[in-house]
């Protein structure tokens, strides 16, 4: 049961561990801003964040929520003794899980978007390092037949790509598209897969200045049946 905010108890967890946002922003790799909205009250943490939180406050995840759990971050406790003639196998799947999203719009951060249509679990190791991921819904048949309306694709979090990958790329500030990306001397094309679609071409000049931005690179796609 929830029985507090997360808000209330971020800053109570802070104050606690004499933790200031700068502090917590160095530790978790969270914008100081983006924790700014947390303490405000202003956003929610999604799971990849609050578990980064969590982990750097050394406080229980659920605790964090606001729910009606012990404050003490919860520990796998590893086997005291193995006997040497078994042979022990301990296989522990952590998993994550990412927002999924419609659209990206421009100028704010994946990790702030409020308009999430639900969540996919993601291997605990893709972002132990720090990577940022999430995913995005297919909606259209411009990189058909390769990706489908309503597939999901998890995306990894980057601002470049090598040539052929494909990518989530803002042009001109608005909705990010979703194409091929082709590298050229003097600029990028932005290719669909689907001959039916025009592939996009822009210079070098029109990248800085539009600007055309990439957001991430699809690492996966997830086909229901």
């Amino acid at each position: 049961m929830i029985v507090d905010t997360f808000t209330n108890r971020l800053k109570y967890a802070m104050s606690l561990k004499n933790v200031k946002q700068v502090d917590l922003s160095n530790k978790t790799g969270i914008d100081k801003s983006l924790i700014s909205n947390y303490l405000s009250g202003n956003y929610k943490a999604k799971q990849e964040n609050l578990y980064k939180i969590a982990k750097a406050l050394d406080v229980n995840e659920s605790w964090l929520m606001g729910y009606d759990v012990s404050m003490e971050r919860e520990w796998i406790k590893e086997p005291e003794h193995i006997d040497d003639n078994i042979n022990y196998i301990e296989s522990i799947t952590k998993t994550i899980k990412i927002p999924i999203l419609g659209r990206v719009p421009a100028g704010i951060p994946i990790e702030a978007i409020e308009e999430i249509l639900g969540y996919e679990d993601i291997s605990y190791d893709l972002v132990k390092n720090g990577e940022r991921y999430f995913a995005l819904k297919i909606d259209g048949d411009s990189m058909y037949p390769e990706y489908k309306t309503n597939d999901i694709i998890i995306v990894k979090q980057q601002a470049d790509c090598i040539s052929g990958q494909d990518c989530v790329v803002l042009v001109n500030g608005y909705d990010a598209t979703f194409k091929r990306v082709i590298k050229e001397i003097d600029g990028i094309k932005l290719k669909p897969l689907n001959n039916d679609y025009e592939t996009k071409k822009y210079s070098n000049d029109e990248i800085i200045n539009k600007p055309v931005v990439i957001v991430g690179r699809a690492i996966e796609v997830r086909r229901k049946l």
